[in-house]
């Protein structure tokens, strides 16, 4: 029974590997086209693509399976997970990488996501009661700082000068047509991965906030991973850092959606403390972020990996720790 359920966990990890960097390339391409500029390119356009299994896979987590803690895990554990990512890259490169950018746009997302991970994480400890037609006023919040917060980075983009001119080398009607068919096999594999989490958290009696914020975060952020590695290599750490912020940022903003969806209950009020803990932790490691890029900051150990990407890597492994021990609902 174990060996079949990780069998499915593994098939569903291989088509989100496909199809999510397919889905990706095509919104790269397609945005090269239109001319957005790099920064702004991964902080919005490409990062909503690669989010896209974060998406489905929480709405799916509510209403096919009814574990909101399998949705809340799986969307604070792919913003821990995004954030590892900038550490692993630091150590494969060896050199500086996105802590020698310059320019509000990398900045400016970092703070963002700060600021609606800590309503997230304050909704949940909270459980405030009030709502609008069951949906959380923390929700509600969350969804309207993001659309500010897109706003802001939009006219930062303009007021910049790192705009494109497009491409006319790319077939966009090709590009488009891949990117459509690519969604659709995501929102497949997003619908069903609850339900092989479920599983996993029976079969190995582990609790479905722990599923949620290791399998499933990392199922659903390997777009994320393997995008972040393809654009490393290209030397474009801009729309790399603006990738994994622009995805942390809409990774909040699906709480939204989700809540919509989740009609039995009250999304804050129906998951594990656990993931209180959790927060805070992405706040943390959020915030090392931050200041690193704010400072430019240069200094490593033994000349490998800085000490903010150090005390990333620690931060999550912390994480692991707290999450595995700490009691959580199913």
């Amino acid at each position: 029974m174990a060996l079949l359920v990780w069998g499915k966990f593994t098939a569903l990890l291989i088509l989100i590997y496909i199809f999510g960097t397919r889905a990706a390339k095509s919104a790269d391409l397609i945005a090269e086209k239109k001319g957005l500029a790099k920064a702004f390119m991964g902080v919005v356009f490409i990062s909503m693509v690669t989010s896209f299994p974060e998406l489905f896979t929480g709405i799916s987590a509510v209403t096919v399976v009814d574990s909101p803690d399998l949705a809340m895990g799986e969307i604070l554990g792919s913003c821990l997970f995004n954030l590892l990512i900038i550490a692993v890259i630091e150590i494969v490169y060896k050199r500086n990488t996105f802590f020698q950018l310059e320019g509000k746009i990398n900045i400016l997302p970092i703070a963002f996501s700060f600021i609606m991970i800590n309503v997230l994480t304050l909704g949940i400890a909270v459980q405030f009661d009030l709502a609008i037609l069951n949906v959380s006023i923390f929700s509600i919040l969350i969804f309207f700082l993001y659309i500010i917060f897109l706003r802001i980075l939009y006219k930062e983009r303009k007021a910049g000068k790192n705009g494109n001119t497009g491409t006319s080398t790319v077939n966009l009607r090709k590009e488009v047509f891949l990117f459509a068919v690519s969604s659709l096999v995501i929102i497949g594999v997003g619908i069903y991965l609850p339900v092989v989490g479920e599983e996993i958290s029976a079969v190995m009696g582990w609790n479905k906030s722990f599923v949620g914020i290791i399998f499933l975060a990392f199922v659903t952020s390997f777009p994320e991973l393997v995008i972040s590695f393809s654009t490393a290599r290209m030397g474009a750490f801009d729309m790399l850092l603006g990738n994994i912020t622009g995805s942390n940022l809409f990774n909040v903003a699906i709480i939204f959606f989700i809540d919509i969806f989740y009609i039995k209950h009250q999304l804050f009020g129906a998951v594990s403390p656990v993931n209180v803990t959790v927060g805070i932790i992405a706040l943390l490691m959020n915030f090392i972020l931050f200041f690193a890029v704010v400072r430019r900051s240069r200094q490593k150990i033994l000349n490998i990996i800085s000490i903010n990407a150090l005390l990333l890597i620690l931060l999550y492994i912390i994480n692991l720790i707290v999450i595995y021990y700490m009691p959580g609902k199913g």
